[in-house]
């Protein structure tokens, strides 16, 4: 049985991968690959290939990136979005991102709107203070 659920922490691995340059995602289940005789070395196991696929779609369907899906299973990225970009960039910090992460925990989860104002508002009480460190 899959667990039709979104993780953040993989949200924010994939933005900062695409961001990285990450050009592709195979999605095809190994099982899959062998079966239609395809490479199965970018392949991962059923349950993860399906998890890859699905926070893909999330991101897709957030309109955080772009993708083009191949038959064969691969994800061709097109780009982060402009909204991908803020996004990043309010979560690229691990002290931002590890606050961000404490305080879903804490609450047992909330919506990506609430984690990207949360992430925004850690990141310009983090400017401020580096603006008061200046003077």
């Amino acid at each position: 049985m899959v667990k039709w659920h979104r993780d953040i922490g993989e949200i924010r691995r994939l933005l900062l991968e695409i961001e990285g340059g990450r050009d592709s995602f195979c999605a095809l289940p190994q099982s899959t690959a062998e079966a239609m005789m395809l490479p199965v070395a970018e392949c991962l196991p059923e349950p993860e290939a399906r998890k890859l696929a699905y926070h893909l779609n999330l991101l897709e369907s957030a309109g955080l990136a772009r993708f083009g899906r191949m038959e064969n299973g691969n994800w061709l990225v097109r780009g982060l979005t402009w909204s991908g970009h803020e996004l990043l960039d309010n979560i690229r910090s691990e002290e931002v991102w590890a606050a961000v992460r404490a305080r879903h925990e804490q609450l047992g989860g909330f919506s990506m709107e609430i984690l990207g104002e949360l992430a925004k508002e850690l990141t310009r009480a983090r400017a401020g203070c580096l603006e008061g460190s200046e003077a």
